[in-house]
């Protein structure tokens, strides 16, 4: 199974119909968490702390950061492959609020991954991290879809 972990509501309808667009999509089960934002740089500890209280020890964690290595489709096919075919735990994904990730989580993860260096929507970044799942699913399948 695939989790991923977000701060704050989703509150955009367009952003919403994508998304079931691309779950429907998804040849395995993907569960969204939300945990409640806290709107201020102050509140990203505890943040952190509703996060990492979803999150099992064999939960293999991928946190969405803009630290994080920057790498293509097909790299984050093989992840996925390999996390979901190898780990006994879950793969999940976590997308901070608007100030980020706590550091706790960041220690957490199993691996820290950026789309980019440019700063995107929190609520726009659900919307980019499934299609790219999807994506890796069609890249394994070898798909014509990622091309």
């Amino acid at each position: 199974m695939i989790k991923i972990i977000v701060v704050g509501k989703l509150n955009q309808k367009y952003l919403n119909q994508g998304i079931i667009y691309y779950q429907k999509q998804l040849p395995v089960k993907l569960e969204w968490i939300e945990v409640s934002d806290e709107a201020s740089i102050q509140g990203i500890e505890i943040e952190g702390e509703r996060i990492l209280g979803k999150i099992k020890d064999s939960d293999v964690v991928i946190a969405c950061a803009i630290q994080g290595k920057m790498i293509d489709s097909e790299s984050l096919a093989q992840m996925i492959d390999e996390k979901t075919t190898y780990h006994q735990g879950d793969l999940v994904f976590i997308i901070g609020g608007s100030y980020g990730l706590s550091n706790k989580v960041i220690e957490r993860s199993n691996h820290q991954i950026s789309f980019s260096r440019m700063t995107f929507p929190h609520q726009l970044m659900r919307l980019i991290l499934i299609e790219q799942i999807y994506r890796g699913y069609m890249i394994l399948k070898h798909h014509p879809y990622h091309k």
